[in-house]
Protein backbone atom coordinates (compact mmCIF):
# COMPACT_ATOMS: atom_id res chain seq x y z
CA UNK A 1 0.00 0.00 0.00
CA UNK A 2 1.14 3.47 -0.99
CA UNK A 3 1.85 6.30 2.00
CA UNK A 4 -0.43 8.75 0.26
CA UNK A 5 -3.24 5.98 0.36
CA UNK A 6 -3.30 6.34 3.93
CA UNK A 7 -5.01 9.57 4.33
CA UNK A 8 -7.83 8.55 1.90
CA UNK A 9 -8.46 5.57 3.88
CA UNK A 10 -8.33 7.22 7.55
CA UNK A 11 -10.80 10.00 5.71
CA UNK A 12 -13.08 7.23 4.60
CA UNK A 13 -13.03 5.91 7.86
CA UNK A 14 -13.68 8.65 9.74
CA UNK A 15 -16.76 9.67 7.47
CA UNK A 16 -17.76 6.28 8.09
CA UNK A 17 -17.59 6.47 11.65
CA UNK A 18 -19.22 9.71 11.90
CA UNK A 19 -22.52 8.70 9.64
CA UNK A 20 -23.32 5.86 12.47
CA UNK A 21 -26.47 7.06 13.85
CA UNK A 22 -28.36 7.52 17.41
CA UNK A 23 -31.88 7.63 17.15
CA UNK A 24 -32.26 10.29 20.00
CA UNK A 25 -36.38 11.20 21.24
CA UNK A 26 -36.94 15.04 21.37
CA UNK A 27 -39.81 15.62 23.70
CA UNK A 28 -42.57 17.75 21.84
CA UNK A 29 -44.82 17.64 24.68
CA UNK A 30 -43.21 19.30 27.95
CA UNK A 31 -44.01 18.26 31.22
CA UNK A 32 -46.02 15.33 30.39
CA UNK A 33 -46.06 13.91 33.52
CA UNK A 34 -47.39 17.09 35.31
CA UNK A 35 -44.87 16.94 38.66
CA UNK A 36 -44.34 20.35 37.92
CA UNK A 37 -47.95 21.76 38.05
CA UNK A 38 -49.40 22.77 34.75
CA UNK A 39 -46.13 24.29 32.84
CA UNK A 40 -46.39 24.62 29.54
CA UNK A 41 -49.76 23.47 29.63
CA UNK A 42 -53.01 25.93 28.79
CA UNK A 43 -56.22 25.49 30.96
CA UNK A 44 -59.41 27.02 29.61
CA UNK A 45 -62.84 26.63 31.03
CA UNK A 46 -66.07 28.23 29.18
CA UNK A 47 -67.34 31.01 31.02
CA UNK A 48 -69.69 30.30 33.73
CA UNK A 49 -68.45 26.69 34.12
CA UNK A 50 -68.01 25.39 37.71
CA UNK A 51 -64.19 23.76 38.43
CA UNK A 52 -60.87 23.22 35.77
CA UNK A 53 -58.17 20.92 35.47
CA UNK A 54 -56.79 20.69 38.51
CA UNK A 55 -53.46 18.59 40.23
CA UNK A 56 -54.33 15.00 41.50
CA UNK A 57 -52.59 12.96 43.19
CA UNK A 58 -53.54 9.68 45.87
CA UNK A 59 -57.13 8.06 46.14
CA UNK A 60 -59.73 10.63 45.89
CA UNK A 61 -60.27 13.25 43.17
CA UNK A 62 -59.24 16.80 44.22
CA UNK A 63 -62.68 18.13 44.71
CA UNK A 64 -65.10 16.28 44.57
CA UNK A 65 -63.35 13.55 46.59
CA UNK A 66 -64.65 10.20 44.45
CA UNK A 67 -62.32 7.64 44.47
CA UNK A 68 -60.37 7.33 41.52
CA UNK A 69 -57.20 5.86 40.99
CA UNK A 70 -53.78 6.93 41.87
CA UNK A 71 -51.46 8.80 39.03
CA UNK A 72 -50.07 5.59 36.49
CA UNK A 73 -46.38 7.81 36.36
CA UNK A 74 -44.75 10.02 39.23
CA UNK A 75 -47.00 10.94 41.67
CA UNK A 76 -49.34 13.97 40.18
CA UNK A 77 -51.99 13.64 37.50
CA UNK A 78 -54.57 16.22 35.60
CA UNK A 79 -58.20 16.08 36.39
CA UNK A 80 -61.48 17.72 36.12
CA UNK A 81 -63.46 17.72 39.14
CA UNK A 82 -66.01 19.82 39.87
CA UNK A 83 -69.44 19.94 41.97
CA UNK A 84 -71.33 21.53 39.03
CA UNK A 85 -71.49 21.34 35.35
CA UNK A 86 -69.17 22.91 33.26
CA UNK A 87 -66.71 22.39 29.85
CA UNK A 88 -62.54 22.23 30.43
CA UNK A 89 -60.16 22.34 28.33
CA UNK A 90 -56.10 21.25 29.08
CA UNK A 91 -53.98 21.58 26.09
CA UNK A 92 -50.70 22.37 25.12
CA UNK A 93 -49.24 23.47 21.59
CA UNK A 94 -46.19 22.41 19.43
CA UNK A 95 -43.93 22.38 16.51
CA UNK A 96 -44.08 19.61 14.19
CA UNK A 97 -40.44 18.37 12.78
CA UNK A 98 -39.42 16.19 9.71
CA UNK A 99 -39.61 12.48 10.40
CA UNK A 100 -41.32 9.79 12.50
CA UNK A 101 -43.53 9.89 15.85
CA UNK A 102 -45.28 8.53 18.74
CA UNK A 103 -47.89 9.81 21.18
CA UNK A 104 -48.15 8.08 24.29
CA UNK A 105 -50.86 9.35 27.17
CA UNK A 106 -53.19 7.33 30.11
CA UNK A 107 -56.44 8.31 30.50
CA UNK A 108 -59.22 8.16 33.47
CA UNK A 109 -62.99 8.46 32.96
CA UNK A 110 -64.80 8.70 35.61
CA UNK A 111 -68.24 9.25 34.69
CA UNK A 112 -70.55 9.79 37.52
CA UNK A 113 -73.68 10.17 35.46
CA UNK A 114 -75.70 6.62 33.93
CA UNK A 115 -74.63 7.72 30.54
CA UNK A 116 -72.36 9.24 28.06
CA UNK A 117 -74.22 12.10 25.91
CA UNK A 118 -72.11 13.21 22.80
CA UNK A 119 -73.75 15.99 20.57
CA UNK A 120 -71.08 17.93 18.00
CA UNK A 121 -70.21 20.79 20.74
CA UNK A 122 -68.60 21.19 24.11
CA UNK A 123 -71.14 23.70 25.37
CA UNK A 124 -72.06 22.86 28.64
CA UNK A 125 -74.57 25.79 28.90
CA UNK A 126 -77.31 24.74 26.29
CA UNK A 127 -80.89 22.70 26.88
CA UNK A 128 -79.31 19.46 25.24
CA UNK A 129 -77.33 17.19 27.46
CA UNK A 130 -73.83 16.71 27.32
CA UNK A 131 -71.53 14.16 29.08
CA UNK A 132 -68.24 13.38 27.05
CA UNK A 133 -65.11 13.81 27.03
CA UNK A 134 -62.16 13.32 24.14
CA UNK A 135 -58.83 14.10 23.37
CA UNK A 136 -57.79 15.73 19.18
CA UNK A 137 -55.11 17.07 17.77
CA UNK A 138 -56.11 20.58 16.21
CA UNK A 139 -54.51 23.51 14.26
CA UNK A 140 -53.10 25.87 17.07
CA UNK A 141 -55.08 28.72 15.60
CA UNK A 142 -58.19 26.89 16.64
CA UNK A 143 -60.85 28.17 19.23
CA UNK A 144 -59.97 25.76 22.38
CA UNK A 145 -63.16 24.65 22.39
CA UNK A 146 -63.84 24.11 18.44
CA UNK A 147 -65.53 20.53 16.64
CA UNK A 148 -65.39 21.97 13.86
CA UNK A 149 -63.95 19.36 10.98
CA UNK A 150 -61.76 22.47 9.76
CA UNK A 151 -60.13 22.44 13.13
CA UNK A 152 -59.86 18.89 14.28
CA UNK A 153 -56.54 16.91 12.36
CA UNK A 154 -56.70 13.89 14.41
CA UNK A 155 -59.33 12.39 16.90
CA UNK A 156 -57.03 10.48 18.69
CA UNK A 157 -59.84 9.38 21.63
CA UNK A 158 -63.81 10.40 22.30
CA UNK A 159 -65.86 8.57 25.05
CA UNK A 160 -69.53 7.08 23.03
CA UNK A 161 -72.32 6.62 24.02
CA UNK A 162 -72.21 3.03 25.63
CA UNK A 163 -68.82 2.94 26.56
CA UNK A 164 -67.65 2.00 30.31
CA UNK A 165 -68.57 4.94 32.93
CA UNK A 166 -66.07 4.41 35.15
CA UNK A 167 -62.41 3.04 33.84
CA UNK A 168 -59.19 2.22 35.41
CA UNK A 169 -55.54 5.12 33.68
CA UNK A 170 -55.45 3.49 30.09
CA UNK A 171 -52.97 3.41 28.26
CA UNK A 172 -53.04 4.76 24.58
CA UNK A 173 -50.09 4.69 21.85
CA UNK A 174 -50.48 6.62 18.38
CA UNK A 175 -47.83 6.94 15.44
CA UNK A 176 -48.16 10.33 13.89
CA UNK A 177 -45.89 10.16 11.32
CA UNK A 178 -48.72 10.23 8.15
CA UNK A 179 -49.81 13.59 10.26
CA UNK A 180 -46.42 14.92 10.53
CA UNK A 181 -45.35 14.25 7.06
CA UNK A 182 -48.63 16.29 6.10
CA UNK A 183 -47.75 19.11 8.91
CA UNK A 184 -43.75 19.68 8.61
CA UNK A 185 -43.21 22.90 10.14
CA UNK A 186 -46.54 23.69 11.21
CA UNK A 187 -47.43 24.12 15.07
CA UNK A 188 -50.06 22.10 16.34
CA UNK A 189 -52.29 21.58 19.33
CA UNK A 190 -52.41 18.66 21.42
CA UNK A 191 -56.43 18.84 23.39
CA UNK A 192 -57.99 17.12 26.24
CA UNK A 193 -61.57 17.80 27.08
CA UNK A 194 -64.45 17.34 29.14
CA UNK A 195 -68.06 18.41 28.89
CA UNK A 196 -70.61 17.45 31.93
CA UNK A 197 -74.22 18.47 32.89
CA UNK A 198 -75.41 15.41 34.01
CA UNK A 199 -73.12 15.07 37.21
CA UNK A 200 -69.71 15.27 37.58
CA UNK A 201 -67.29 14.51 35.82
CA UNK A 202 -63.85 13.48 36.34
CA UNK A 203 -61.16 12.94 33.46
CA UNK A 204 -57.79 12.04 34.39
CA UNK A 205 -54.53 12.72 32.06
CA UNK A 206 -51.45 11.81 32.77
CA UNK A 207 -47.87 10.25 31.16
CA UNK A 208 -48.39 12.79 28.02
CA UNK A 209 -45.67 11.55 25.71
CA UNK A 210 -45.26 13.10 22.36
CA UNK A 211 -41.19 12.25 20.80
CA UNK A 212 -39.82 12.04 17.16
CA UNK A 213 -36.82 10.26 16.68
CA UNK A 214 -33.43 12.56 15.97
CA UNK A 215 -30.25 11.35 14.32
CA UNK A 216 -26.91 12.65 16.32
CA UNK A 217 -23.81 11.16 16.33
CA UNK A 218 -22.74 8.47 18.79
CA UNK A 219 -20.46 9.58 21.45
CA UNK A 220 -18.27 6.55 20.75
CA UNK A 221 -18.15 8.13 17.02
CA UNK A 222 -17.43 11.30 18.08
CA UNK A 223 -14.16 10.01 20.03
CA UNK A 224 -12.90 7.67 16.99
CA UNK A 225 -13.16 10.99 14.82
CA UNK A 226 -10.69 12.65 17.08
CA UNK A 227 -8.52 9.64 16.65
CA UNK A 228 -8.66 9.61 13.28
CA UNK A 229 -7.95 13.39 12.72
CA UNK A 230 -4.63 12.91 15.14
CA UNK A 231 -3.20 9.69 12.87
CA UNK A 232 -3.94 11.65 9.93
CA UNK A 233 -2.03 14.99 11.25
CA UNK A 234 1.28 12.25 12.55
CA UNK A 235 1.03 10.78 9.20
CA UNK A 236 1.55 13.99 7.22
CA UNK A 237 4.30 15.42 9.58
CA UNK A 238 5.94 11.63 8.81
CA UNK A 239 5.40 12.04 4.87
Amino acid sequence: MKFTQIPVLLGLSIVSVFATPNADATALILNGGFESGFTSWVRADQLGSEGTFSLQSGLLSPVGGFPVPAPPQGTTAAMTDAFGPGSHVLYQNFLVPAGTASLTFSLFIGNRADRFVTPATLDFSTPALNQQARVDILNAASDPFSLSSSDILFNLYRSDVGSPLITGYNNFTFDLTTLFAANVGQTLRLRFAETDNLAPFQFGVDNVQLESPSVVPEPQSIVLLGVGVLALLTIRRRF
